[in-house]
């Protein structure tokens, strides 16, 4: 019997007894090579496949060697293509399909179940780079782990890299542009956040120029250390930890700054980088979505709301430790469905007898146990006949 036969009556047998049909929808797929202007191909360029809307998670796929990529099992749907050049931080700018590079000015590629295309090729110019210095204002030391980030709001997304061990940077693949540069710590190093320049980072600060494929070198920052606040948070009752926890510390004045973090495999958390301010730490809080009324989660020393919980004062580069949270179980355990139940055995002794019968019954033992049994009624003149002198079946 061929397949397709045997999948039919498959199909068929499972909608006769009202069981779940698996889906037997198909995939496409897309392929093709990302080179270099003027050169050959690019390796390590990750392009990624986002659908419009975003019924499904992105899918991306990386190019090889010699530039070739294929990105596999995409379902029918209209997508958004990225040729992204960011993570690995290669000398080459980022685009969109059809040579966008605003993300303004892309193309959607429509992609049926089926299709299997080939072809989708990118070529990537080389693009300009900022490099710099960061340390700290103190020490002059070099700070490692730093954030540093070029952004331009011309339609298209900037570029971040991490600082070495020696606190030095480079941003590469970007095209001719001024750029705004930032610098932050996060939950990494506990250092404030800054633009260029010694900017406030909700300010204008100094633009950095790049003209590609230059680079823009020099462009150092001295970072000040921030405040941290650290602890734990643990299952109430039991003390067990409860990693992945998400803990945040909000300064809830007009313009205030708010960090989050996530607890890890022991549940501790960090939340670093903090400027000055008065903070309230929640452990866990959960929101409706419609309604924003709290769903779980408690503030610090247990408050079950906001307008409970107790502020934290604090100011660089002092750091609160023991800031503590304890959760209720996130998910209950199942209730066992039934409680077994011993039964007691009978003590020995005589067994209990029944009691009085009511009218028209009277004691029987039957089968070895008394009972109350009706009465029969006697008929006629002979017992065991009726009325009619017929024996009674």
């Amino acid at each position: 019997m061929s397949r397709v036969r045997l999948t039919t009556i498959a199909v068929a047998l499972c909608a006769a007894l009202g069981l779940a049909v698996p889906s037997l929808a198909a995939a496409g797929s897309v392929s093709g090579t990302v080179t270099a202007v003027g050169g050959g191909g690019i390796p390590g360029v990750d392009v990624c496949f986002r659908p419009d809307p975003e019924a499904f998670e992105t899918i991306c796929a990386q190019t090889g060697d010699d530039g070739a990529y294929k990105a596999e099992n995409l379902p029918g749907a209209n997508y958004v293509i990225r040729f992204d050049a960011d993570r690995a931080n290669l000398k080459y700018v980022s685009e969109y399909y059809n040579d966008a590079i605003s993300y303004f000015d892309l193309d959607l590629l429509q992609l049926g179940a089926l299709d299997n295309l080939g072809g989708l090729n990118a070529e990537l110019a080389e693009g300009g780079s900022i490099a710099g210095t960061v340390t700290d204002e103190t020490t002059d030391l070099p700070i490692a782990g730093i954030r540093v980030c070029g952004e331009v709001f011309s339609g298209f997304p900037g570029r971040c890299v991490n600082t070495d061990s020696a606190g030095g940077y480079q941003i590469n693949g970007l095209p001719s542009d001024d750029y705004r540069v930032e610098y932050e710590g996060g939950n990494r190093v506990n250092y404030l956040r800054e633009a260029y320049d010694d900017a406030d980072p909700l300010g204008p600060g100094t633009d950095v120029s790049v003209t590609a494929p230059g680079t823009t070198s020099g462009i150092d920052a001295k970072l000040t250390p921030g405040a941290q606040i650290l602890g734990r948070v643990t299952e109430i009752g039991t003390g067990v930890p409860l990693p992945g926890t998400w803990i945040c510390a909000e300064d809830r004045s007009p313009g205030g700054y708010q960090e989050c973090n996530s607890a890890d495999s022991a549940g501790n958390y960090a939340i670093r980088s903090l400027p000055a301010g008065t903070y309230f730490v929640s452990f866990g809080v959960e929101y409706a979505p419609v309604t924003g009324a709290q769903i779980f989660g408690q503030w610090w020393q247990g408050a079950a709301t906001i307008a409970e919980a107790t502020p934290i004062a604090i100011v660089p580069p002092e750091t609160r430790a023991g800031i503590d949270g304890q959760l209720p179980e996130r998910f209950p355990k199942p209730k066992p469905e039934a409680i077994q139940v011993s039964l007691i055995p009978r003590p020995p002794g005589p067994k209990p007898q029944p009691k009085r019968c009511r009218k028209g019954f009277h004691k029987k033992k039957v089968k070895g146990k008394v009972r109350c049994v009706r009465k029969h009624k006697r008929h006629g003149k002979h017992r065991g006949r009726g009325a009619t002198g017929k024996v009674r079946r």
